[in-house]
This record gives C-alpha cells, sequence and structure tokens, in this order.
C-alpha cells in the first residue's frame, strides 16, 4: 500500500528544486487522515453495497420508528398555541361553563385547571337554567365584545339497516371563524325552527361521510329522544377540542334547557389578556385565550396552587425521547457490531500492510471508525425523513376520525429529530469502536501469515462480569420486592424501587456482555464431546471470539429484551385469565343496552332472524334513580338480601352498612358486595339456564333461591326498605326496615367460573311470578340470543347484531378467555426472530470468508459441497444457541422482576376476595422455545443454502 503525493507546482516532478517544507503540524495531519479515511470509506461503501445496505437498514430502522413516534407523539401532544386553530379559531377566546365556584388556570387550560373553595362571581342577566345560545347577550356584556355560543351533542341515525351514533356541533359558522370551521362545499346552513316537524339544515363533514353519511339529501336523526328530518346543505370541517364533530348545525336541533356541553366564542379584534382571563376565572369561567396562549405571562405570574404542573407534561415528553434515544443508542450499537467486526476483520490483511509500510495505530481506527461515520450518517438522515414522512402518512389516514388520535397540528420538532440522528451516528461509531479498538494489538506477522486466534480471556474482565452479573440481577430482584434488600440497604433505597430496578438492569446487561468472551472459551471446552461439525463450529467460536463475541452479544441482547417483555406480559396474560368471569353460556350471546333509548326484542328479533330471543329481567330496589329527573327529597328504596349464618340483616346491605361483618355477610341480594344482581327470570329459562333436572328444577320453578356454592337446602332470605337522602354528601348509615324474614329453599350450584356465566354474572336468581318475587319491580337491561339447536351462534348473526342495533348496543358473544394481544406477540416473535437471523447470518458470512482457505483444502481433499454446508449450518447454529441460551437466562431476571408489580393486585372474581401480594408468574418457554430453537435451526439451514459453488482451488507456484 502506498500513497503518491502531487508534484509540487514550483517543481517539474524531478526532485530538483526547493527543499521540502518541514513536517506538518498535528492538526494538518489529523485532517488529512481523516480526510483519506473518509474517502476510503466511501469508496469501500460502494463497492461492498450487500454489507453497507445490511448495516444502514439496521441503522435506519430504529432510526426511522424513533422519528416516527417522537413526530406522532408531539402532533398529538396539543398545547400552547396549538390549540388555537381547533378552540377559538380566528376569535379571541373560548369560553366554558361557568362554574358555581372560582376557577383558576394555567395559560393553556388543559394543562392546568382547578376549581377553588370560594362562590364564583355572578354574571348579570345569566340564566343557568337556560342554554348557551339564550346567555350570549350576558356573555357579551360581561367581555364586553361579541361573541357566537356553540353547543356539543349526540344524535343517533339509521342508514339502511345500520345504526349510527353521530357526534353533532352547534356553531354559526357564517361569522368566520377560520380553521375551526370551514365550509367545503354548498352554503351554510340557516337556524333550525324551533318546530320539530320542520326539517333543519345541517352540513356533513368528513367524519360523518367517511361512516356512510350522505352528502345530499335528508335523513331522521334523534337528540334526547326528538326525531327530527335533517337536510344537508353543504361540506364542512369543523374541528373541536378532542374531536372532529360529524354533524355542524346554526343552533342546536333541540331546545336545551340549561347550559351544557358547550360556551362561548368571543369575537372581534381586542385580546382576552392574561389579567382578564384571572378575571373571567372569578366568575366560574374556564377561558382558552389566545393571546395568552401566544404570550404566556412569567410562570411566577401562574396560580400558586397550578405552578407545581407548569412544564411538568413538557418535561416528561422530553425524559421519554431521551430515554428512547438512548435505547436507540445500545440496541443500534449491538445489532451493527458483528457487522464491523465483519469489516475490521476483512481488512486485516490490508492495514496489516499499512502498519507494515509506518501507517500508525490512529490511522489504522480511523479507517474503521470512518466507514462508521458515513454509513451512520447516510443511515440516520434517511431514518429521520422517511420516519417524518411515515408519520405524515400516519397522520393523513386517522385525519377523518371522530375523535383522531393525531388531531393536532404536524409538529416536527426538528432540533429533537436532530438529536436522533446524533445518537444514530454515534451508535455507529461505538459498534465500530471495539474492532477499531483491537487494531492497537494487530499482529502484522500472524495476520501476513494468515492466522488470526484471539489472545485468552482476561480474569479480570471474568471477575468484573460476575460480580456486576450477580450485583445486577440482585438490584433488579429487589427492586420490585421479590429479593428483600431491608436487611442490607435499610432505609437507603426507600421509596425508590424503580431507581433500584433500571440501575439494576443496566448492570446486569453490562456483566452478561462482559461474560461473553468466557462463555464462547467455555463453549469451545465443552464442544469436545459434540460431533464432528458442532465441535469444529464450537472451537472455531473459542478461537476467533474477537469475531464472535459482538455477535453473539448482540443475539443475547434481542433474546434478553424478548424475554424481559414476554414474561411480563404472559404473568399478566395468566392474571386476567384467572380474573376473567364469562358473561353467559358458551356460545350464546348477550346484548345489553347502554343509552336511554328503550331496547326492544322485536328490534332484537329483527336483527337475528331464526334466533331464540330471551329478556333477563333483574330486581330494581332503587326505581326513583331510574327516573328522567332524579328525586331530591328522601325516599325509601327496597332491598333483597341472603343472610348468612350468624349475620344480621344490617350487615348484608353491601356499601350501606359499616359493619366490620359486612364483607362475610354480603355475599348475595341486591346490595351484595361484587354483583348486587337479582335475576328474576322465567322458570323455564331459569332451569334451562342453571342445567338442573328432576327435584331440584321442581324446586326452581317452586319459587327457590338459586345460589352459587355452600352448602344447605334452606337460606334464610329477608326482604324490606332503607332511606335514600339525595342531599347527602356521605354514605348515612342504613335504616332498614325489613317486611320479610324467612327461610326459603335452595338450589345450590358449584362455585365455578362457568356456573356464574349460567347466572349472567347475578349474585342469586329466582324464577319469576313465585311468591318470593311478589310486588318486585324489574327492568330488563340485557337480552339472551341463542340458536335454537343450542349451537354457538354464527359470526354472521353477531356481526349483524351489531351492525343493526347501532353503537350504544353491546353485543358480546361468550367465546371464553380471549387474547387480544396474540397478533403483537406474534409480531414481536417475527421482529427478534429477524434480527437473530440478521446478526447470526451476518457473522457467518465472515466466518465463511475468512475460511475461504480452509474450505479450498477441504474441497482439495474430496470434501463434497454437502460436508461444506454442514459445516456452515453448524457454525451458524451453535452460534445462535448460545446468544439465544445467554439471553434467555439473562432476560428472565428482569422478566420475573416485572412479573411482580404486575400482577401484584388481583382479586378473586367469584368471592370477590382480594390477592393483594399474590403476584402471577408465567414464563412463555413455548414462545421462547420458538426464538431459541426454531431460529438457529432456521439460520442453519440458511446458511447451509448460501453455499452454492465449490471454492476456487489454485496450486501454488514452485
Amino acid at each position: 500500500m502506498s500513497t503518491l503525493a502531487p508534484s509540487r507546482p514550483d517543481t517539474d516532478g524531478s526532485g530538483s528544486g526547493a527543499p521540502e517544507p518541514g513536517d506538518p503540524g498535528r492538526l494538518a495531519q489529523w485532517r488529512s487522515s481523516w480526510a483519506v479515511a473518509l474517502r476510503m470509506a466511501r469508496r469501500d461503501v460502494r463497492r461492498h453495497r450487500g454489507r453497507s445496505a445490511l448495516v444502514v437498514v439496521m441503522v435506519l430502522l430504529p432510526t426511522l420508528l424513533l422519528s416516527a413516534v417522537v413526530t406522532l407523539a408531539y402532533t398529538s401532544d396539543v398545547s400552547g398555541a396549538e390549540r388555537i386553530p381547533q378552540t377559538v379559531g380566528t376569535g379571541q377566546a373560548l369560553l366554558e361553563w361557568p362554574d358555581v365556584s372560582r376557577t383558576v388556570q394555567l395559560p393553556d387550560p388543559g394543562a392546568g385547571f382547578s376549581s377553588v373553595d370560594q362562590d364564583a362571581r355572578p354574571v348579570p342577566g345569566f340564566d343557568r337554567e337556560a342554554s348557551t345560545f339564550a346567555n350570549a347577550d350576558a356573555v357579551s356584556r360581561l367581555v364586553d365584545a361579541p361573541v357566537t355560543p356553540f353547543e356539543r351533542w349526540s344524535a343517533r341515525t339509521t342508514l339502511g339497516e345500520r345504526r349510527l351514533s353521530l357526534d353533532g356541533l352547534s356553531l354559526d359558522g357564517a361569522v368566520g371563524l377560520g380553521e375551526k370551521l370551514e365550509l367545503v362545499s354548498g352554503r351554510w346552513p340557516a337556524a333550525p325552527s324551533s318546530d320539530p316537524a320542520t326539517p333543519a339544515e345541517v352540513l356533513v363533514t368528513p367524519v360523518a361521510i367517511s361512516r356512510g353519511v350522505p352528502q345530499q339529501g335528508s335523513f331522521e336523526v334523534t337528540v334526547e329522544g326528538t326525531t327530527r328530518t335533517v337536510t344537508v346543505v353543504g361540506v364542512a370541517r369543523a374541528q373541536d377540542l378532542y374531536s372532529q364533530p360529524a354533524l355542524v348545525t346554526a343552533a342546536p336541533l333541540v331546545p336545551a334547557a340549561a347550559v351544557g356541553n358547550g360556551g362561548w366564542i368571543v369575537l372581534g379584534t381586542d385580546p382576552v389578556t392574561w389579567p382578564e382571563v384571572r378575571t373571567l376565572g372569578e366568575y366560574g369561567f374556564r377561558v382558552t385565550s389566545a393571546d395568552a396562549l401566544l404570550h404566556p405571562p412569567a410562570e411566577s405570574a401562574y396560580p400558586a396552587e397550578l405552578q407545581a404542573q407548569a412544564g411538568d407534561e413538557t418535561q416528561r415528553m422530553g425524559l421519554l425521547v431521551g430515554l428512547a434515544a438512548v435505547m436507540l443508542l445500545v440496541s443500534t450499537t449491538l445489532l451493527v457490531g458483528p457487522a464491523f467486526a465483519v469489516s475490521a476483520t476483512r481488512q486485516r490483511r490490508t492495514l496489516a500492510l499499512a502498519a507494515s509500510n509506518g501507517a500508525h495505530t490512529p490511522v489504522l481506527r480511523r479507517t474503521v471508525l470512518a466507514q462508521a461515520l458515513v454509513l451512520g450518517a447516510v443511515s440516520a438522515v434517511a431514518g429521520v425523513g422517511l420516519g417524518v414522512g411515515g408519520a405524515w402518512l400516519v397522520r393523513a389516514a386517522t385525519a377523518d376520525q371522530a375523535y383522531p388520535p393525531f388531531g393536532g397540528p404536524f409538529d416536527v420538532r426538528w432540533g429533537m429529530l436532530a438529536g436522533v440522528a446524533a445518537c444514530a451516528v454515534a451508535s455507529t461509531f461505538v459498534a465500530a469502536l471495539v474492532p477499531a479498538r483491537r487494531l492497537g494489538r494487530l499482529d502484522i506477522v500472524g495476520v501476513m501469515r494468515g492466522q488470526s486466534v484471539s489472545p485468552r480471556p482476561s480474569l479480570v474482565v471474568l471477575g468484573l462480569g460476575v460480580v456486576l452479573a450477580l450485583v445486577g440481577g440482585v438490584l433488579t430482584l429487589g427492586g420490585t420486592g421479590v429479593v428483600d434488600l431491608s436487611g442490607i440497604t435499610g432505609n437507603l433505597f426507600a421509596g425508590s424501587g424503580e431507581t433500584l430496578v433500571v440501575v439494576g438492569a443496566f448492570v446486569l446487561i453490562v456483566g452478561s456482555l462482559l461474560l461473553v468472551p468466557v462463555v464462547l472459551a467455555g463453549v469451545g471446552r465443552l464442544g469436545t464431546h459434540l460431533p464432528t461439525s458442532l465441535r469444529m463450529a464450537a472451537r472455531d467460536l473459542a478461537r476467533h471470539r474477537a469475531r464472535s463475541a459482538p455477535s453473539v452479544a448482540a443475539v443475547l441482547a434481542v433474546v434478553a429484551g424478548l424475554t424481559f417483555g414476554l414474561t411480563g406480559l404472559e404473568s399478566d396474560t395468566e392474571q386476567r385469565r384467572m380474573e376473567y368471569l364469562p358473561t353467559t353460556i358458551p356460545g350464546e350471546v348477550v346484548v345489553s343496552a347502554y343509552s336511554e333509548t328503550p331496547l326492544t326484542a322485536d328490534a332484537i328479533r329483527s336483527a337475528a332472524p331464526g334466533a331464540v330471543v330471551a329478556a333477563n329481567p333483574v330486581f330494581v330496589g332503587d326505581t326513583q334513580q331510574m327516573q328522567e329527573v332524579p328525586p331530591t327529597e328522601p325516599y325509601d328504596a327496597r332491598f333483597v338480601s341472603v343472610v348468612p349464618a350468624g349475620c344480621e340483616v344490617t350487615d348484608t346491605l353491601g356499601y350501606l352498612t359499616d359493619s366490620a361483618k359486612g364483607p362475610q355477610c354480603s355475599v348475595a341480594g341486591s346490595l351484595a358486595n361484587g354483583s348486587g344482581t337479582v335475576l328474576t327470570l322465567p322458570a323455564d329459562e331459569l332451569v334451562r339456564r342453571t342445567g338442573v333436572t328432576g327435584a331440584a328444577a321442581a324446586q326452581v320453578r317452586d319459587g327457590a333461591v338459586v345460589l352459587l356454592g355452600g352448602s344447605g337446602g334452606t337460606v334464610r332470605v329477608a326482604q324490606g326498605t332503607y332511606r335514600v337522602d339525595p342531599q347527602a354528601e356521605t354514605v348515612q348509615a342504613p335504616r332498614a326496615t325489613v317486611t320479610s324474614d324467612a327461610q326459603v329453599p335452595a338450589v345450590r350450584l358449584p362455585l365455578t367460573k362457568e356456573s356464574a356465566g349460567r347466572l349472567l354474572g347475578a349474585s342469586m336468581a329466582v324464577a319469576a311470578g313465585t311468591p318470593l318475587t311478589r310486588g318486585w319491580d324489574t327492568t330488563t337491561p340485557s337480552w339472551t340470543v341463542r340458536e335454537a339447536d343450542g349451537s354457538a351462534v354464527p359470526d354472521a348473526t353477531v356481526d349483524r347484531l351489531a351492525e343493526r342495533l347501532g353503537d350504544e348496543v353491546g353485543v358480546q358473544r361468550e367465546d371464553g378467555f380471549q387474547r387480544e394481544d396474540r397478533m403483537v406477540v406474534a409480531i414481536l416473535l417475527a421482529v427478534f426472530g429477524l434480527l437473530i437471523l440478521v446478526v447470526v447470518l451476518t457473522s457467518t458470512a465472515l466466518t465463511l470468508a475468512e475460511q475461504q482457505t480452509d474450505q479450498a483444502t477441504l474441497a482439495a481433499l474430496g470434501a463434497t459441497r454437502g460436508t461444506r454446508r454442514v459445516m456452515a449450518a453448524a457454525g451458524a447454529f451453535v452460534l445462535a444457541a448460545v446468544g439465544c441460551a445467554l439471553g434467555v437466562a439473562v432476560g428472565l431476571v428482569p422478566g420475573i422482576a416485572i412479573a411482580r408489580p404486575l400482577t401484584a393486585v388481583g382479586w378473586d372474581p367469584l368471592t370477590q376476595a382480594s390477592r393483594d401480594g399474590q403476584s402471577v408468574l408465567v414464563i412463555p418457554w413455548a414462545d421462547l422455545a420458538t426464538v431459541g430453537l426454531l431460529v438457529p435451526v432456521l439460520a442453519a439451514l440458511l446458511a447451509a443454502a448460501g453455499i452454492r459453488r465449490a471454492p476456487q482451488v489454485t496450486r501454488r507456484a514452485t
């Protein structure tokens, strides 16, 4: 290797002329050295496109993902001046409520708002019993500026066989509100007539259009029980604080009886300043002022009770981005480390020649580091650019949803993304730094002879790795309470469990990585008992640790992270499975009404023709709470309770009693702990559901009480009334009057989840029309839909029920506990498996490149392509298997630790008893085996498939 300098301009190139100047300065040498290294790196990247593309992809993908997440997170975090277009538009301020108490707030009320214990000042002429539109003049006089009122409402409509719920906004856009309400086509609607029979004019938005609402013509909507015909006169784009309405009118379709979910937008040219915001707070208003958002005051001017909240969200977001950037740095360093080990090893002969010709060690190192800078810069810039573009596409795809997850202005934080790009470049630089540092110990003679064996593992590194791994494991387990460290640390880390876990996990990973070379040396020794191909692969890993250690470390880190996440996820899933309670008999459907609109059995039958539909009536003790106008005066409500042995009637009144026996005595009845539902089905339906036969079925038909668990053929049942005071601010002691107290026959079902589903989650059930249920008030909150032959209700019927009954009706078929994260787990396994394959195959490619001479020798001795494929497959399998085994061992420690806080709080769904402190631990051996066994086998097959042709055999000249 040589470098030719051009002839000086003042010479003829023959060597004669003026004397050469002295040696250049150190800075000039440093600059010229880096310039040559970068030029060589660019050339090397172009010459080895496959390896370069691999590094670019492994750096680009995490950078792209993080850049997209950061951009979407800041886009969805609407704060400060970003709120202006969707709240006030071109107006000056938005006023909401007012509250009966005075309010204090930050310039952005979404970041801090509170009521104080002081009555609000009255607004002259304001009527709290009137609507926002009726109070517009009073608010206008208060702020001394014109205002336009608005009101939010909800409507239901039927389109074909679909029943939809739509959000609406009453706001006169003709006043000109900018992005708050823009007319896309058509004209502005006129104010609706007060006569419900007169059609009203509306605008539809992209949200409504995406749900099938027509862009022209008329259709009927129901608002607060009033059905009205609306005519579409145009299309508009509307924004609200957290959502996008589907329908827009100039005024409410149904006159509101009082100030509801709405407010006033202050118009004009005079801004609403921060002092005026504070003054309006004295009247109880919540104010979003454009001027206060654009020119916020100093934090010292904020209300004292809210100053602590100022900047909390921004700091939290910055902390999360910082942590994510650190994770990007660590993960990318581990992933691309093997690729740069490939590059450094492949260039050993070239670098040895340069060293033999006088190149200093820093020059050799810069040759490797320059490649990292070139590839890192390309990957970082491309990753950030593609991440921002992907975020824009995601936002555009979700823009027409009623509640868009990324509804704020597209917010690209270039400064923060520059930091992400810098971390990506730094990760590639750090990944190349390890092989570059090894060039300081380059054995020139050994490299020129084709010999390269790693030195013996350091005992110091071994001891340090063992200590760090043990300390990290103990700290990680101790931070979550799996291991009690109070006797060792005392109160030093009291209340700092999160700190212990973070520090412990970091120390554990570092210690494990330090142990990798020693483990590889041990694998080489243990390999003597393996078959020939595996023994050679194990010995190769041990001899060439400089090449294999980064690959094994990368696989270790990937599998450790997967093990950690899957262990916590599987443990949490198992706890949810333990706490799951069936809603009904398997295969049957429960239809529940959530809205005030009555749901009838005929409507359900029309949506599920051919199915059997049965109502599920329940006992109602407090009928006053079901009235449209809640009561204000004290009244009596009824109760029915099962009174266990050793309990009094007042002990069974659930939350109303302060008796120490309450938790043990309130087991079944209308005020029971947990489910206070008393099911009153027709006798035949109750017998069918419970599955009882013979004498037990006859008892049920005669009025026996059906209970879960327990023993005894009779049970004490009490009925009576208790006093309810709607004005009471705290729960009052029950003033119960017992009207009936008798022993009743009981039919007991096994205390199982299957039995609980048969009773629809009720604590007790009684056949309707029997003596015990005489005089009971009932309501029907749900219906059962089933097939006559007992088979499961088809998917088509379930879908049709959901579509025709609308959004405000729940339709659920009992299919048992269903995991909702199977797709997430599958994606995790696929992504992490792909990462392992990339790392393993990269290292295998390096091994095969280094073994070209050995491969040629074996071919000359008669080794077939099959033999060489077995050797390549064995190398890939051993490397992947060792890395996966170490990763599982390391990842189980934080996985066990995270499972405890995730599952430490629980309850028994049948007995309502707390399971606090009884954590659940499930290790997903099947998923880990999929990665730990299937991926090494797949890597071996791919490595074997890569051996396609015989190596080139040359004869040395003698």
